[in-house]
């Protein structure tokens, strides 16, 4: 396959399942912040950013996905999550 086709199906799956993920994680994530942690932690941004980086990496890695690009997908996936994991915490120790 071109790799132009490659990209291009990439990004438009990406942005597709971005939307649709981002949309319907937000609940979610509020769901089972309010069920596991304090309501202090439930500020909007805090569940926009999580919402918004579990939608990136889902829909990063079945971008890969589709296009055949298992090893890509994985490791896009997982630094994904890695950068979740670091900037939020250190956003909020900013906040204090």
């Amino acid at each position: 396959m071109d790799n132009n086709l490659v990209i291009f199906i990439m990004g438009y799956v990406d942005n597709f399942l971005l939307i649709v993920g981002i949309y319907y994680t937000l609940a979610s994530v509020e769901t089972w912040l309010d069920k596991y942690f304090s309501k202090s932690l439930q500020t909007p941004v805090v569940l926009a950013s999580i919402s918004g980086g579990l939608g990136n990496t889902f829909s990063d890695g079945v971008g890969f996905l589709v296009t055949g690009q298992v090893q890509w997908a994985l490791f896009v996936m997982l630094g994904c999550l890695a950068g979740m994991l670091m900037v939020i915490p250190f956003m909020e120790w900013l906040k204090r």
